[in-house]
């Protein structure tokens, strides 16, 4: 898949030619690969340009949020076609993609819920995000209460996926 990735007032185009737990591909023509943390499935290892990084990413709408080193990126992601879809990464970990305070919980444990909808709302720099599902799942544990301040990749929801959205085997 190719993309164009907008992250301030640079643009990149990044290409990813594998998919799953381990892929690779190219940002503005340089070699990347990526691969899970076997420890936590909600942070990647990505080694690009000579450096090899923690990364953790949240979709959020159009916008895709990337925590590396500290630092937290909005990026806006469209593919060559012109569409502003990205192949979505389930995961049953729903993390904070910035440092910021918890506004509303919207959901309980044992709740089922839908793709799109709204999970938890943070509050950071004055602005509310709305974290939502991916796809459908249940809540299997609420891990914050509204007042909860909470740093880039603390995880706030777990689910569990249905079925259809688990990561696939395969090698």
């Amino acid at each position: 898949m190719r993309h164009h990735v907008t992250i301030g007032p640079d643009t990149l185009a990044v290409e990813i030619t594998g998919s799953g737990a381990e892929t690779e591909g190219r940002v503005d023509g340089a070699p990347l690969r990526a691969a899970r943390d076997p420890d936590d499935a909600g942070v990647w290892r990505v080694a690009h340009a000579g450096r090899t990084v923690a990364a953790r990413a949240v979709r959020d709408g159009e916008h895709v949020w990337v925590a590396v080193g500290g630092e937290v990126y909005r990026c806006t992601v469209r593919e060559d076609t012109g569409t502003a879809d990205l192949a979505p990464v389930h995961s049953p970990h729903v993390t904070a993609p910035m440092p910021g305070k918890v506004i509303d919980v919207a959901v309980a444990a044992g709740q089922e819920v839908a793709a799109g909808d709204p999970l938890v709302v943070l509050e950071a720099m004055k602005m509310e995000t709305v974290l939502t599902a991916e796809v459908a799942a249940r809540v299997a544990r609420v891990h914050v209460a509204p007042g909860t301040m909470v740093e880039p990749g603390q995880t706030l929801v777990d689910l569990e996926l249905a079925e259809s959205a688990q990561p696939s085997t395969d090698g």
